[in-house]
């Protein structure tokens, strides 16, 4: 075989790629956490500006890959010390699964059980889930993995939609957006969908854009946050706002958010709100894409446990859990909430696409396994519950962090997350550069913590280098906090100012070895003072 055979040299590219890994993972708590400037420029000047005529084979293209390319990309996004946006880490149990996934290269789009348990093995991973979260499986039948959080709130979006439309008083009993397509109507409201929130992520713009509501404030409307608490809604204006709905025939999406994106904090009420959005015909879906994962330390599952009241839940894999790229997860209460939308009419779907899934989901295999299990023949075919027909094996990474890790591994991983986080907060709130911006409400008293989870927001004060009053100031001081290539934050925006945001969420961090670190660091840059760089 010639050596630019696809298989011609793989061996020894293999243990490159092994020998490369092993180091990283090694180096990882060292690694600057962005490439240097001359580094990228490389990169980006090795790259081929056309396809050879003929291939160079596996092992060179390795090589070139590890010597040239990677350095170009971020070095320690999976690293202890970065903090930008909420990325997890990967687990080692995770990493190798992911490997043996890739190389297996299973596309799980079709209930095959007796030729495959692919299928199988993702659904008891999401029970599994379910698990970690003390949710009772039967909770929520409809379930898949998606490509991450937007993906899921689309669906959520999506099963709101034709749900609430099929309960509209001025369409036809049982109409389907999926099938018949934008409804119309003398009579119906426009626009016919609304929803309603209080600080929604932009994927919840994006899906609802997607879904074909419209992205736009006439759509995603903000209702009136609680006096005392920003974050959570006012209950009555809550229940005018429905009640006003119900009376126009309009349907209503309450959009509750786990995990404010800014702030890390929590509303309260969830069964509440949920109460409420029974009572007048609305749909709730709960976006705790982070945030949902948080009540694993104890003294905040008190803000977590009535997720289960959510008519979709939406959750991420590669933020807390600290699983690779990419992976969602997404809960609907029926099964048939996604296939509506999913699964093509009997007499169109194509032949080679059959699933074996049967009318039967729920029936556990023994009567030792928890109410709300599905066996393997019941498993509906992913690609009727979800946007893609292909999809890569990405239950395996998560099935394997999971087991490795238990409910003890994954609650010890939240709860250093917070604790390094407030340890941050605290010292940022005692500094003259600095300010804390993270609210503090009520709810944080009793336990003495500063911030409530694992976002640290603040901002420089007028005796640093980066004033408030400068607009370009927190754009600046992200710049001046991430050139040092030790840590990484990211820069937002909270009540229309510029703020800096720090998310904790890695399983390496540790505080003994990072916090100095990341202090020394924010103490250097809120000075003005030369910065000490990762080499």
């Amino acid at each position: 075989m010639p050596s630019s055979a696809p298989q011609g040299d793989v061996g020894s590219s293999l243990n490159q790629v092994i020998s490369h890994i092993l180091h990283r993972n090694e180096s990882l708590d060292t690694l600057p956490t962005v490439p240097s400037s001359s580094s990228i420029e490389s990169t980006l000047s090795s790259l081929p500006t056309s396809l050879f005529e003929k291939g160079v084979g596996t092992s060179e293209t390795t090589s070139y890959l590890i010597d040239k390319v990677l350095p170009g990309i971020l070095q320690a996004q999976n690293g202890p010390r970065y903090y930008g946006f909420v990325t997890g880490g990967v687990t080692p149990a995770a990493q190798l699964a992911d490997i043996l996934s890739t190389s297996y290269d299973e596309n799980v789009q079709v209930n095959l059980h007796q030729q495959t348990a692919s299928t199988a093995i993702e659904q008891r991973t999401l029970e599994l889930i379910l698990d970690l979260l003390d949710i009772k499986r039967s909770v929520f039948m409809g379930r898949t993995i998606t490509t991450g959080a937007t993906a899921s709130n689309t669906l959520g979006l999506a099963c709101a939609r034709d749900h609430l439309l099929a309960q509209s008083p001025h369409l036809p009993k049982g109409y389907s957006w999926a099938r018949d397509g934008p409804p119309t109507s003398p009579t119906l409201p426009s626009p016919p969908i609304v929803i309603l929130s209080l600080h929604p992520h932009f994927s919840i713009s994006k899906a609802a854009s997607l879904v074909g509501l419209g992205g736009g404030p006439k759509v995603i409307q903000t209702v009136l946050s609680d006096p005392e608490d920003e974050l959570s809604f006012d209950l009555e204006k809550l229940e005018e706002r429905l009640k006003v709905e119900k009376e126009v025939g309009r349907g209503v999406i309450v959009c509750y958010g786990l995990g404010e994106v800014n702030t890390g904090g929590f509303g309260r009420n969830l069964d509440k709100v949920a109460e409420l959005s029974r009572e007048y015909g609305a749909w709730l879906h709960v976006d705790g894409a982070f945030g949902g994962f948080a009540g694993l330390m104890p003294e905040l599952s008190e803000y977590t446990k009535h997720m289960d009241k959510a008519d979709s839940l939406t959750l991420d894999g590669h933020k807390w859990l600290n699983v690779p790229y990419d992976c969602g997860l997404f809960y609907t209460r029926y099964t048939s909430s996604l296939t509506n939308i999913f699964q093509p009419p009997s007499a169109s779907a194509p032949a080679y696409l059959a699933s074996n899934f049967t009318a039967t989901p729920g029936l556990p295999e023994s009567s030792d396994l928890p109410e709300g299990t599905v066996s393997a023949a019941d498993v509906p075919s992913p690609l009727f519950v979800n946007i893609e027909n292909s999809r890569r094996f990405r239950a395996l990474p998560l099935l394997a962090s999971l087991l490795s890790l238990g409910k003890e591994g994954y609650r010890d991983i939240v709860t250093r997350n917070i604790l390094f986080a407030r340890s941050v907060a605290q010292w940022i709130s005692e500094s003259k550069s600095y300010e804390l911006l993270n609210p503090s409400p009520s709810y944080l008293s009793s336990s003495g913590a500063i911030i409530p989870s694992n976002i640290v927001l603040f901002r420089a004060t007028g005796d640093s280098p980066f004033p408030p009053s400068d607009p370009s100031a927190s754009v600046k001081l992200t710049k001046a906090i991430n050139d040092s290539r030790r840590m990484y934050v990211s820069a937002t925006s909270w009540r229309g100012n510029g703020a800096v945001r720090m998310a904790v969420s890695d399983y390496l961090t540790e505080e003994g070895r990072d916090l100095g670190i990341v202090l020394e660091v924010l103490e250097q840059v809120g000075k003005g003072e030369e910065v000490v760089r990762a080499n």
